[in-house]
C-alpha cells in the first residue's frame, strides 16, 4: 500500500458516513452508561473504566447537534488521540460501525470552505466508496439497488480525531479536574 493510501474505519452518524484512521482504533464496544462528570459539556457522557484506564466517552452525535438515542445498536469506538501531554484513549459514541475502506489521501476532496462552520476544522477531506448490492443487517440480500449494478459512490467524511477532541477538555477529564476547564466548551 502506498504512503498516500490508508485504511479507515467507517461509521454512521445519522444519515452521514464518517471515517477515522484504522490504526487509531483500539476496539469497538457496545453502549454502557458511563459514570457522569460534573461541569462538562453535554456531549461528554462521562467516563468508563476500561481495564484500569479512565476513558472519557464523547457522543459525536450530540457534538454534531444531531438526534441522540441509546439502544442495543449504539456503538462506542475506542480510539487513541494525541494531545499535548501524550496519547490518550477516548470513546466515541456513534450510531453504527460500517466497514474498513482504503482511501487515497492524495485524491480526497477538500472540506467545504464554509468559514462559519467550526466542524470543517477537523475534516481531513471527503472521499467516496463504491456502493454495491450487498447483504443487509439480517443477512438477506439488500434490494435498495435491485439491478445489482454499482451505484454512484457514497460520500464519506474523513475526520482528524486529534483536532476533533478538544485538548483542554480531555486533559481535564483524565486528570479528574473537569471543573477547572480553561477552554471554550461550546456545543460545537
Amino acid at each position: 500500500m502506498s504512503e498516500s493510501k490508508q485504511e479507515f474505519l467507517t461509521f454512521e452518524i445519522g444519515t452521514e458516513e464518517y471515517a477515522v484512521e484504522i490504526l487509531r482504533v483500539q476496539e469497538i464496544r457496545g453502549w454502557e452508561k458511563p459514570s457522569p462528570l460534573p461541569s462538562v459539556p453535554s456531549f461528554v457522557k462521562g467516563v468508563v473504566n476500561l481495564r484500569g484506564t479512565v476513558v472519557p466517552i464523547i457522543d459525536l452525535r450530540e457534538k454534531f447537534n444531531l438526534k441522540v438515542s441509546y439502544d442495543d445498536t449504539t456503538v462506542v469506538i475506542v480510539v487513541h488521540v494525541v494531545i499535548s501531554t501524550g496519547e490518550r484513549i477516548v470513546g466515541l459514541v456513534v450510531d453504527a460501525v460500517s466497514d474498513v475502506h482504503t482511501f487515497d489521501l492524495s485524491k480526497l476532496q477538500p472540506p467545504p470552505d464554509i468559514s462559519s462552520s467550526l466542524h470543517s476544522q477537523f475534516v481531513v477531506g471527503l472521499g467516496t466508496i463504491e456502493g454495491e448490492m450487498g447483504l443487509g443487517h439480517d443477512g438477506q440480500q439488500n434490494h435498495s439497488n435491485p439491478e445489482g449494478a454499482k451505484s454512484h459512490g457514497k460520500m464519506v467524511i474523513l475526520i482528524d480525531i486529534d483536532k476533533l477532541v478538544a485538548e483542554g477538555l480531555i486533559e481535564a477529564i483524565v486528570s479528574g479536574e473537569p471543573e477547572n476547564l480553561n477552554v471554550s466548551l461550546g456545543s460545537d
